[in-house]
């Protein structure tokens, strides 16, 4: 582990630049394709409540943040 933590320091998490114009209602959709459509409806509508309810039911735009960032090479 230390290996690893020697190739990718936790410093280079905070270069953090984002990936370009990228679209977040575009991934939400997009990745609403593959749910039970008659539940999209019901999902968008709890997401609406509150900005706590949206960023937990939008992970996908996280990802796609994150997506970019050095890999370590660790699973967890």
């Amino acid at each position: 582990m230390q290996e690893l933590r020697k190739r990718v320091p936790r410093s280079s998490f905070g270069e953090w630049k984002p990936p370009g114009q990228r679209d977040p209602i575009g991934l939400l959709s997009e990745q609403e394709k593959s749910r039970l459509q008659n539940l999209v409806a019901l999902r968008q509508e709890r997401m609406a409540a509150s900005a706590f309810a949206f960023y937990r039911g939008s992970a996908v735009v996280m990802a796609a943040d994150l997506a970019s960032l050095p890999v370590t090479g660790i699973t967890v």
